[in-house]
């Protein structure tokens, strides 16, 4: 979703500071707004000039993509083209809500070189739950907690002081974040004991979500309940879920579907929680 894109880039941005931090980087001295002429022109997420005059490339991933490496590569060259006596440090900040697969770094014949990967679910809520920022704050609810409920309810607590339009906005970015660690649900429940009236249930992100879960639910209800020995009616519940996220399905993973037992439709149903691609449900 660009609309969820977007919002998750401007909620993060205001917290950069602390981000930084955390990697032991100076402060920002400057936003430097690019656009790059690769061979496919891409956009960085953030690029900036820090105090000690290094030039620092961010980007921002919500999944593991196999190419970020030869992404941040390209940016590289590009990046010291333009800018050739800085020194450039690249890191790429994970949020996903699956484990960290991505490769940072290569060595391969006479060129050496990696980016640093600082990973969300690596860093303890506490890091961001003690910051003095309002918008900093909010990042804990995509950290390492043992109990998520209390990290929002903190979160929630804090904000209490602020007028209601502003508590409003918050409230919706912290929904925002939640969908990340599919905490969507707790935030509207504590949200419900804050002194403001909002309904998440209008957001548009909700909705989506919504509608992923109902194809979700509708999918595991026919693959695992009283149709249970219906083969067909599986692999029917199970390519109507794929093609919600993915699209029109090549016919390999149609015939695959098809003739595949209920073990195997069962399997591939828990693997669609985390994955993101149709190779990753399907890899055997």
């Amino acid at each position: 979703m660009q609309q969820y894109d977007v919002r998750l880039k401007l909620i993060l941005q205001r917290a950069l500071p602390r981000l930084f931090r955390l990697l032991g980087l100076p402060p920002v001295a400057e936003y430097l707004t690019v656009e790059f002429p690769l061979l496919q022109k891409a956009l960085p997420d953030w690029v900036v000039r820090l105090e000690d005059q290094r030039i620092l490339h961010v980007e921002l991933q919500a999944q593991n993509d196999p190419r970020m490496l030869w992404r941040c590569l390209d940016y590289w060259r590009v990046m010291g083209e333009r800018w050739p006596e800085p020194d450039i440090v690249q890191v790429v900040i994970y949020v996903g809500g699956s484990p960290m697969s991505m490769i940072s770094s290569i060595s391969r014949g006479r060129l050496t070189y990696g980016f640093d990967i600082l990973n969300l679910q690596d860093v303890e809520a506490r890091e961001f739950l003690e910051s003095e920022s309002d918008e900093e704050r909010m990042l804990a609810i995509m950290c390492r907690s043992e109990d998520p409920r209390e990290t929002i309810a903190t979160i929630l607590g804090s904000w209490k002081h602020l007028p209601a339009k502003e508590l409003t906005e918050k409230i919706g970015d912290l929904f925002v974040l939640s969908q990340l660690r599919k905490q969507g649900t707790t935030v509207i429940e504590e949200a419900d004991t804050m002194p403001v009236h909002l309904d998440l249930r209008d957001n548009e992100l909700y909705k989506w979500g919504e509608r992923e879960g109902e194809a979700k639910g509708e999918a595991r209800g026919e693959a695992r309940g009283e149709a249970r020995g219906e083969a067909r009616g599986e692999a029917k519940a199970l390519i109507k879920l794929l093609e919600r996220r993915f699209g029109p399905l090549p016919e390999t993973i149609r015939m695959k579907i098809g003739s595949a037992n209920i073990e195997a439709l069962d399997h591939w149903l828990d693997r669609f929680e985390e994955a993101s691609t149709l190779d990753a449900i399907f890899a055997d």
